[in-house]
């Protein structure tokens, strides 16, 4: 035997007990202390274990901290098994639990964790509540990955007026720039009302900071209120108010008052038509 394998062969034996540990005693408190040690002296070997744990464990305590410690682990191998553990707990209305595989499947990142969101979304077969839970998820990310998805499902023909709806809701969120110019394209006058709502009703809760950014936002929403202004009788008033209040968040986001915002986009304005 190697000088190596010498060296190593108590921690491979220490491993290969803990594994068993985890697959074989009936005490769960056992099983726990097995799983720490294992992600700690493991690593990489303790990720098919830990999975074993998150699929076949019959005690949630287990279940949950195996999602913890494969989202600690990072690796990717955890992606499928950490989806199904979300799409069990979200059939099960598990709360705990659909918050825990959120966590850890933000901290993996994998590339593979947004083909399969995308999936899961595009999945004719699969449930509206497990669609929503994992655009929710896209958002939670929120990185230009995420972000792409979201743009592509909501440009696509195809896409179902709640999902899309949704989708616009978490692209909002995002506050990503890679999103602002599809945002601008929803609040033209000329857009879908409802889909304009979601826009602007997301906005009230916008994490939009930048000031160039708010300002052309704000005024894409000054313009619908001019609008809206010029039916009369038939304006939207709930739409004007959705804007007020999104006006005001914005105003707020850049630590302005919103009157002094509306001076300023009119001021704005009309530079641009002198340039002209």
């Amino acid at each position: 035997m190697s000088k190596i394998t010498d060296e190593y062969l108590p921690i491979k034996e220490d491993l290969e007990s803990l594994i068993d540990t985890l697959k074989t005693e009936p005490d769960w408190n056992k099983r726990f202390g097995a799983a720490s040690k294992l992600f700690r002296l493991g690593q990489e070997k303790a990720v098919d274990p830990l999975i074993f744990v998150l699929q076949k464990d019959e005690h949630k305590e287990m279940r949950r901290f195996a999602v913890d410690l494969l989202g600690r682990l990072q690796d990717p191998r955890a992606n499928w098994a950490l989806i199904a553990a979300f799409r069990q707990a979200i059939i099960e209305k598990d709360a705990t639990m659909i918050k825990h595989t959120s966590e850890a499947l933000i901290r993996l990142k994998s590339s593979d964790l947004y083909s399969i969101l995308f999936s899961t979304i595009e999945d004719k077969d699969e449930i509206e509540t497990i669609k929503f839970r994992a655009i929710e998820l896209l958002g939670k990310v929120g990185d230009s990955k995420s972000v792409e998805v979201l743009i592509k499902i909501i440009r696509k023909k195809s896409t179902k007026a709640k999902i899309r709806g949704k989708c616009i809701e978490e692209l909002v969120y995002t506050g990503h720039l890679a999103g602002l110019q599809l945002i601008l394209e929803l609040l033209d006058v000329t857009s879908n009302k409802n889909f304009q709502k979601i826009v602007v009703r997301a906005l009230g809760k916008t994490p939009f900071k930048n000031k160039t950014i708010v300002m052309r936002i704000s005024d894409s929403l000054l313009k619908i209120t001019e609008h809206e202004e010029s039916k009369n009788e038939k304006k939207d008033k709930k739409l004007q108010q959705l804007v007020i209040d999104a006006l005001k968040k914005l105003a707020e986001n850049i630590n302005m008052g919103f009157n002094e915002l509306m001076d300023e986009v009119l001021i704005i304005r009309k530079k641009q038509q002198d340039s002209k």
